[in-house]
């Protein structure tokens, strides 16, 4: 599945150091937010408005993949600012347990969408 968005809260090139995962959040339009809110998809409401938690668990030997706009691997110093426009490559996964029935988003790539800012200009 590819989604669309304005990225949040970003951990694409390193883990969060906190949490131990890869991921962001994806600022959605209203319709596609309650769409997977209402199948039980992980969202969040943020100050910027609604997103989608996209996050994946850091296992050895597995970073998604990050390009810039032409396909070509994204160089860039320190994580995607917030607010820039994405594209992201995500599959969905089920799983019940004895705690009960979840759904979540596998991060695979993301694609920058903005301009890559200079390092030196």
């Amino acid at each position: 599945m590819i989604l669309e968005g304005k990225a949040y809260w970003c951990s694409l090139f390193t883990p969060n150091k906190h949490f131990d995962y890869y991921g962001l959040n994806l600022l959605v339009n209203r319709s596609t937010y309650n769409r997977f809110k209402k199948q039980g998809y992980p969202t969040k409401e943020l100050v910027e408005g609604f997103t989608i938690r996209i996050t994946t668990k850091n296992k050895e030997g597995y970073e998604p993949i990050v390009v810039n706009k032409k396909e070509k691997p994204l160089k860039m110093f320190g994580e995607i600012p917030n607010g820039s426009n994405v594209k992201v490559r995500v599959d969905t996964w089920e799983t019940t347990n004895t705690y009960g029935h979840f759904k979540g988003f596998t991060l695979i790539a993301v694609m920058y969408l903005d301009e890559v800012p200079k390092l030196f200009v």
